[in-house]
């Protein structure tokens, strides 16, 4: 009886044991997670759907109308009835609709690109915060050491204290410094928590936003061997939202010379079929049309050329925003660099702050040269995986700006 209540607790408890252990989760294993389950995604998604349903419902044709016309005529004591059965079809003359599907395609083709491009800045976001989120649990391990050598140190200026040998007042002075250092540390986990909060959004839908994760890479400085204008050439080559850009204006062209031609009358062209109560009965073909006397449709012109107009000059802006843009993500990568390279002379890494303890403790190194140690460990390591993270985050924005390039070079 024991045996069996210990494996049904067991098969109940397993899955939420399961569920508390960290995932472990790569860099390349969040972005594809990012593609499964983001949310972010899905409203990016749902707003190329809206501009492809704009596009489809622009290159419909017109449907013919169906009517039913029954007439009754009495001629004195005579009954007398006229049926007519009728199919009316518009017909634009000047291929339009052909215009207008062409124009449709092209918008539809632009609202995949943008979604490509409002995709990679979504990833772009999601490999920030993984960097960012890796930066501050580095962080937190760097206070953490800081406050396990004041801990030390504490303790042996108390037993001095005990001695006779040390002075209440060094004793208090650690009391701050490590309420100090707690404080900033605490600080740092909460930034670190509301990082993953973020980030677990991206990763996950909404029912798992509790699932806890660790992160298995560990992010360095990798130089990139490649060209300011190499790279301003294959963004404007290869950027999605710059080609989504030149499809609408593509498309507005043909819109505006639809409208150029709805100038002109169109012909709606009526068929049918009469059958009369003295069994006469026959064919009947007709046609209308718009007599352009008193709307000439000027003002969709009107408005289609300056749309137009418009939208050529926002691509030109935009090839110099591109331009500019991968300028400054590249002068910011290699600014981030340099100061990467200079900081790597004189970096204190924790075993000189032990050597620094041990020398406080034996009275070598006096209680302002210990916390001034302690200080510059904390500065020196936190500015290292500030500077590594910056620099990668610099480096993914390099590469949405470049369209990708810098990963393409990569996988190759």
């Amino acid at each position: 009886m024991t045996r069996y209540i210990r494996w049904t607790l067991l098969l109940v408890l397993f899955p939420a044991l399961v569920h508390a252990q960290p995932t472990s989760i790569t860099l390349d294993e969040a972005v594809e997670l990012f593609k499964q389950n983001s949310l972010q995604q899905e409203l990016a998604r749902y707003d190329q759907l809206r501009k492809q349903g704009e596009a489809i419902r622009d290159k419909a044709y017109s449907n013919p109308e169906v009517s039913i016309n029954r007439e009754q005529l009495n001629a004195g004591t005579v009954d007398y009835e006229e049926t007519t059965y009728m199919l009316s079809q518009p017909i634009e003359l000047l291929g339009q609709p052909f215009l207008r599907s062409r124009s449709a395609s092209k918008s539809q083709k632009a609202a995949e690109l943008q979604f490509e491009y409002d995709r990679l800045q979504l990833i772009r976001q999601v490999k920030s915060l993984y960097v960012e989120y890796w930066q501050l649990s580095e962080k937190l391990g760097i206070y953490n050491r800081a406050l396990d050598i004041i801990r030390k140190a504490r303790s042996a200026a108390k037993a001095r204290q005990a001695e006779g040998t040390f002075s209440g007042l060094q004793v208090q002075r650690f009391n701050v410094e490590l309420s100090r250092y707690r404080k900033q540390r605490d600080q740092v986990h909460l930034n670190r928590k509301q990082t993953g909060n973020r980030l677990a959004t991206y990763l996950f839908s909404g029912q798992e936003l509790d699932t806890q994760f660790q992160l298995s890479d560990s992010l360095t400085v990798d130089p990139i061997n490649m060209q300011e204008q190499a790279l301003i050439q294959y963004a404007l080559a290869n950027r999605a939202d710059l080609a989504a850009l030149e499809q609408m204006v593509d498309a507005s062209e043909l819109q505006y010379r639809v409208e150029k031609r709805d100038r002109l009358p169109d012909l709606n062209v009526n068929f049918g079929y009469k059958n009369q109560s003295d069994g006469a009965e026959g064919f009947v073909i007709g046609g209308s049309i718009k007599l352009p006397i008193l709307n000439q449709n000027r003002g969709n012109v009107t408005i289609t050329q300056a749309q137009t107009r418009s939208r050529k000059t926002e691509l030109s802006l935009k090839q110099q925003a591109v331009r500019n843009q991968v300028s400054t993500a590249y002068e910011r990568v290699e600014l981030v660099l340099e100061q990467w390279t200079s900081m790597q002379e004189d970096a204190l890494d924790v075993s000189m702050l032990e050597a620094a303890r041990a020398a406080y403790q034996q009275g070598r190194y006096s209680l302002v040269e210990l916390l001034d140690a302690t200080q510059a460990y904390v500065d020196g390591q936190t500015m290292i995986y500030e500077t590594i993270a910056d620099y990668n985050k610099a480096l993914f924005n390099l590469n949405v700006q470049s369209a990708g390039r810098i990963s393409n070079s990569q996988n190759n």
